[in-house]
């Protein structure tokens, strides 16, 4: 058995959990919740960004930082609630938090560690390789749509969250929109793209509850839950559909970031 299905959980944090255990019926994609939430969750973040720009680089890096904790925080008590309260007692791989819509958690806490060049990447992965990741999530959030109104709730929040770091970037005028920018985010996301796929082979043999870990939706193992990206892996095997998707992926990204290079307010050198 592995250690985190024998994780002692206090029976004080037990009855928080299960006091918030609020069921639900999943929400329709695309229904009245899902619809308003979408609308909610970019329009509220994108207003208070744009109404509230931040254009000092430090006061910046402390507000993003101050993000990536309130993340964190959500996270541990999603954590803690598939395991207690969904899984009762088990581990399920299929929510280790290490996917791309993460990866903002752990870059904004990171950020005041780092300086020069590897800052201005991370800064720039935070708008240019996140919000895209986002807005998918939102207009298509199916594994967020879930029958606990604490979860689904935390769903839309954390891709809310990921919308405003992205905005108020956008709007810092700090990221780098150059091309030589966009190549450093892009390393920074082949990085903890490889990170991902190393993890999905390691800690398979671990998921023996649950479902396999995805991690990036770069696993080696588990084709596409889409269809396109799907009917590649039947075709041409799953390795050609990872690389399909990363691709893609980037040249997605590349748009949105041409798109602030045009639009970028005050941006500084």
């Amino acid at each position: 058995m592995h250690y985190l299905e024998i994780m002692n959980v206090p029976d004080w944090l037990r009855e928080i959990l299960f006091r918030t255990a609020w069921p639900m019926e999943a929400p329709a994609m695309f229904g009245p919740f899902h619809i308003f939430m979408l609308i909610l969750c970019t329009a509220v973040p994108y207003f208070l960004a744009k109404h509230s720009p931040i254009q000092n680089k430090q006061l910046l890096v402390k507000r993003l930082s101050v993000c990536g904790w309130i993340l964190a925080i959500t996270e541990v008590y999603k954590q803690l609630f598939y395991y207690v309260v969904v899984n009762n007692m088990h581990y399920d791989y299929w929510f280790f938090p290490f996917q791309l819509c993460s990866a903002a958690m752990y870059l904004c806490i990171l950020l005041p560690v780092f300086h020069g060049r590897m800052q201005k990447a991370m800064i720039t992965f935070l708008y240019s390789f996140s919000l895209p990741g986002a807005l998918l999530a939102l207009v298509f959030p199916e594994d967020m749509l879930r029958t606990w109104w604490t979860m689904t709730i935390h769903g839309f929040f954390w891709h809310a969250m990921l919308v405003y770091i992205a905005f108020i970037v956008f709007y810092s005028g700090q990221m780098d929109d150059s091309d030589r920018g966009f190549r450093e985010s892009t390393l920074l996301y082949i990085l903890l793209g490889t990170v991902a796929f190393v993890l999905n082979i390691v800690l398979r043999p671990f998921a023996v509850y649950g479902f396999k870990p995805n991690l990036f939706y770069l696993s080696p193992y588990e084709k596409s839950g889409q269809f396109f990206f799907a009917l590649i892996a039947e075709r041409f095997g799953i390795p050609a559909e990872l690389i399909l998707y990363v691709l893609l992926y980037i040249l997605l990204c590349y748009t949105f970031h041409l798109i602030a290079r045009k639009n970028q307010p005050n941006l500084t050198t």
